[in-house]
């Protein structure tokens, strides 16, 4: 629940939280004129009835602080832990090329969507995939501004640095122009923008971990991953 609210575009999460609170007040005004009403039918008395009406609406600003306070606190959580789903990455051992190489499965997910799988043979002990990253500041989140991302290489990596140096690895660019001019000015930008917090490059990377799928998100703060068991 508190993941699908935390993709709710901002204009329409406020005005779900206005007609809620309308609601939620015009109910509890509703009910407690009801108790009221059956109050006075008992009872005659002048000052009982300016204090009824105070505690009356002071009840009901009570709630409604209350319904905006946990809507407001849901909102903040949701905004810093929520996470899209941008990739799907399946490993398959393969003989064909040597001992520490595999076929690797990449499914990118773009708006929701599978796009069409593509295979690579990776050489390496370990898969890194990742790219871009615009990171807002904390308070542009909570209005619900997303991070921008931009998935740009996908290759293969060692334990050891020094095999890093001696051993074959490949590395797959994902997109058409790894080096963007509009990112390279978002770099520039966001040291001098106060509603940046950043924007570099971030990768995962992992064992290929044969017979698991693992699935690539982009956070507040930059790409994660979670791994599965079996296939998907």
């Amino acid at each position: 629940m508190l993941e699908k609210l935390a993709n709710v575009e901002p204009v329409v999460f406020f005005i779900a939280l206005f007609v809620a609170t309308f609601l939620v007040a015009w109910l509890l005004t509703l009910v407690w004129s009801k108790g009221k009403a059956l109050a006075e039918s008992t009872r005659e008395k002048a000052p009982a009835k300016k204090s009824m009406g105070f505690l009356s609406t002071l009840f009901v600003f009570l709630i409604v602080v209350l319904v905006l306070l946990v809507l407001a606190v849901t909102r903040f959580y949701t905004a810093f832990t929520s996470h899209q789903l941008v990739a799907i990455v399946e490993c398959y051992p393969t003989r064909e090329y040597g001992g520490n190489a595999f076929e690797l499965v990449l499914t990118r997910v773009v708006d929701g969507k599978h796009k069409a799988s593509e295979s690579y043979i990776i050489r390496g002990e370990d898969w890194s995939l990742g790219g871009d990253i615009l990171e807002w500041q904390s308070f542009m989140n909570v209005v619900g501004l997303k991070s921008m991302y931009r998935l740009t290489r996908l290759q293969g990596r060692y334990d050891e640095a020094e095999e890093e140096m001696t051993e074959n690895i490949t590395a797959y660019a994902l997109v058409d122009e790894e080096k963007s001019q509009f990112w390279e000015t978002l770099y520039n930008l966001a040291v001098k923008t106060p509603i940046i917090k950043s924007a570099h490059q971030n990768f995962v990377a992992t064992h290929p971990f044969f017979g698991d799928y693992f699935e690539v998100y982009v956070t507040p703060t930059g790409y994660t991953m979670e791994r599965f068991e079996g296939k998907r």
